[in-house]
């Protein structure tokens, strides 16, 4: 060992002792702050854990209900305890920002039609088994445009929006004889994420998460000549400025560059629930051709514009879909009407 380094080491044992025992400090702050990150994160996870068996507990009644009784009965929950809690504002402000509320009580009115559109979706999760073993509540129009889409072994994009229920989508391809996979945002709650997880994978696979190594799985499959579907109706913070429901909103342009590039079609799909509140009508429609990734967008914005103006209380308004919004934009066809049920 060199004098230099022993040097080193004796001035910084002096200097330890001269300052009150520094180094030894550092190192109980070092083990303080490590065993107070354990402490928390055992905090979180046994919060995570109990949170969950509340809700659980909560939801019992629905796993005890007969399937038909248990979406109902969900449904009628939200349809009441929407408009009362907080997120009803969030409804409000959205057709505010739209200049579409027409007057208090048609809000009202379609807040309570998405909290029953909200509490049927979280019964048909809870119950997803059960939902999966109805295929007669599926009814198909355009199988054979994701049949032929398919054809070309380049796998396809299902593109679609928090409406209905998107579920219903993948359970009609895989009546198609298609297995259909979602890209799947996860939960902060890993308790929750891990039952959540379970349900949604009843409905088709592969179940990818949001992010680089989602995104690698998903080319891999589409390179396989399988179906993902992706629900792009959610605001993204540096997505492209483009038209929808009359106003510009930050929109993904990715996933249009990534069908082009790779060849996939890009298929709008929608999972409308009938008037029985039980059954939904599964649409497959052509896919967008466009010569650039803004102006497929642009399309797909206009086809959940044109979901929305049929059955607005199907669509999910608590999104902040237009934060940081631009101007209004003409040619917008949506009313926001409260006729659906």
């Amino acid at each position: 060992m060199g004098v230099s380094v022993l040097r080193r080491r004796a001035r910084r044992l002096d200097g330890d002792r001269r300052g009150g025992d520094r180094g030894l400090g550092r190192l109980c702050v070092a083990a303080r702050t490590d065993e107070e990150a354990g402490v928390r994160r055992r905090f979180s996870l046994v919060t995570a854990w109990l949170t969950t068996a509340v809700f659980l507990a909560l939801i019992a009644p629905l796993f005890a209900l007969p399937y038909p009784l248990a979406v109902r009965a969900s449904g009628l929950a939200g349809r009441l305890l929407l408009p009362l809690s907080p997120a009803a504002g969030r409804v409000r402000d959205n057709l505010a920002l739209l200049g579409r509320n027409g007057g208090p009580r048609a809000a009202r009115r379609l807040t309570a039609q998405v909290g029953d559109s909200f509490g049927r979706v979280l019964a048909e999760y809870i119950r997803m088994g059960g939902f999966a073993a109805r295929p007669g509540l599926l009814h198909v129009h355009g199988g054979d445009a994701l049949r032929t889409a398919l054809k070309a072994g380049r796998g396809a994009i299902i593109v679609s929006a928090h409406f209905g229920n998107w579920e219903a989508i993948r359970l009609a391809g895989r009546g198609l004889g298609v297995e259909v996979g979602i890209i799947y945002r996860p939960f902060n709650n890993p308790a929750f994420n891990a039952v959540a997880l379970g349900k949604i994978a009843m409905a088709g696979e592969p179940v990818l998460y949001k992010g680089a190594a989602g995104l690698k799985q998903m080319v891999r499959h589409l390179r396989g000549g399988g179906a993902i579907l992706i629900l792009l109706d959610q605001r993204l913070g540096d997505g492209a400025a483009l038209p929808f429901m009359g106003r510009t909103a930050h929109t993904a342009t990715s996933v249009a560059a990534l069908a082009q590039r790779m060849g996939a079609p890009l298929i709008p799909a929608v999972g409308q629930r009938r008037a029985d509140g039980l059954s939904f009508d599964v649409t497959f429609e052509p896919p967008i051709i466009a010569d650039a990734p803004d102006a497929a967008m642009r399309a797909v914005n206009a086809r959940f514009e044109a979901w929305i103006d049929r059955a607005p209380g199907q669509w999910f308004w608590l999104h902040r879909r237009w934060k940081w919004a631009g101007d209004p934009v003409s040619g917008s066809s949506v009313t926001c009407s409260s006729a659906d049920t």
